[in-house]
Parts: structure tokens; sequence; C-alpha cells
């Protein structure tokens, strides 16, 4: 699944991360550097899966705890109206 910003969402660069601010509801996220940055790999239109693999290959984690971090993030990022399918 690709995903965007809504149209309602902004996102800032931070010196450790990201926020993504809402404009309608007024709420906001903010992302460290690894959430930040598995966002934009998203948005770039890689897939959970693609993103997971770097980061198996990167922080040795197990890949069903990579997919299962990256889909909670995007899940609660749908829910929150910031991001949504492309």
């Amino acid at each position: 699944m690709t995903l965007r910003l809504t149209t309602h969402t902004v996102s800032t660069d931070t010196h450790d991360g990201a926020v993504l601010l809402n404009q309608r509801t007024g709420h906001y996220w903010q992302l460290n550097q690894t959430g930040a940055y598995a966002l934009q790999r998203l948005l770039d239109g890689h897939s959970v899966d693609q993103v997971a693999e770097e980061f198996v290959a990167h922080f040795g984690i197990a890949p069903a705890e990579a997919r299962h971090d990256l889909t909670a993030m995007t899940d609660r990022l749908r829910s929150s109206g910031l991001v949504e399918a492309a």
C-alpha cells in the first residue's frame, strides 16, 4: 500500500524526527528519527515489507517485529487522519 499525507496534514522535520499536524483537528504526532525515516520511505512509494527489510538489515530485528511496528505506526497515522492510501 502506498501512502500520502492527507490534504489537511502538514509535516515538519525537526532535529530529532518530524512532527505531523492535522490542521482540521489540531492534533499532532511527533515521530522520532526512525519513525520519520520510515514514514518518508512509505510516502516515497515503498511498501511496509520493503521498509521492514531495511530495518531488519540495519537494526538486526526480527522481520515479524519490523512489519508489526511499521503496520502499527501506519494504522495509527491513518486512524488519526494524517495519512491515507494513495
